[in-house]
């Protein structure tokens, strides 16, 4: 589970779609911590679009598929993620402006409310 207080390390890997990559967070103890997706978006080259077109900063998207970290803990948990993605990011030439985070829906969002409650049935 993760905690503020500990260190994470970030194992980077390629797939084999373009431009998309895997990663495995882990604390320093190697316990897995988080697995991602990582999708790097580059804007196009300012001799590729209309002279009128607005200015964009490069992103990258973090989909978040397995992660042991409580709902209270979202913030510093992006945050580190967030500082250990740009500098590993840097290495291969790649400074996004930001990390847009994704995470699939928890488990008690998905319960079939109908059953538990039955004013909601049709």
């Amino acid at each position: 589970m993760y905690s503020p207080d500990m260190k994470l390390k970030l194992t980077l890997a390629r797939t084999l779609w373009f431009n998309t990559y895997r990663a495995k967070i882990t604390n320093t103890a190697d316990e897995p911590i988080a697995t991602v997706k990582l999708v790097p978006t580059m804007p196009l080259e300012r001799s590729e679009v209309p002279e009128n077109a607005p200015v964009v900063d490069s992103y990258v998207l973090v989909l978040v598929e397995d992660a042991a970290v409580s709902d209270d803990q979202l913030v510093p948990f992006e945050t580190d993620l967030s500082n250990l993605l740009h500098k590993e990011l840097a290495q291969l030439n790649f400074s996004p402006a930001m990390c847009h985070f994704f995470y699939p829906s928890p488990p008690h969002m998905l319960k079939d409310e109908t059953l538990e409650n039955p004013s909601l049935e049709n």
